[in-house]
């Protein structure tokens, strides 16, 4: 089952494969931010330290929202909008 630790506090929890990173989070006790809910805001962007090779690859429109926020997605993600797929994800939640 996939992993996911969010830091600087640790907590983690271990989801289903397909998971929102979002949910993932909530379900390992954090209160992820979040305002759209559909990609296109930017609000819930969050670091990757590590296991960015786990999660479903960036779409165009995530691309897009993670360029606006002047984010280089390949340490950042945005986490309503990308599942993790297998193994351990380490977030660090930066707000």
């Amino acid at each position: 089952m996939p992993k996911v630790t969010l830091l600087p506090g640790g907590q983690s929890a271990e989801v289903p494969t397909g998971t929102l990173l979002l949910d993932a989070g909530e379900e390992a006790g954090v209160e992820m931010e979040a305002g759209c809910f559909n990609c296109s805001c930017g609000t819930c962007v969050v670091a990757v330290d590590s296991g960015m090779e786990n999660l479903e690859p960036p779409t165009d429109e995530e691309l897009n929202v993670l360029d606006q926020w002047n984010k280089d997605p390949d340490k950042y993600r945005l986490t309503c909008c990308v599942k993790i797929l297998k193994g351990e994800v380490v977030l660090r939640v930066e707000h």
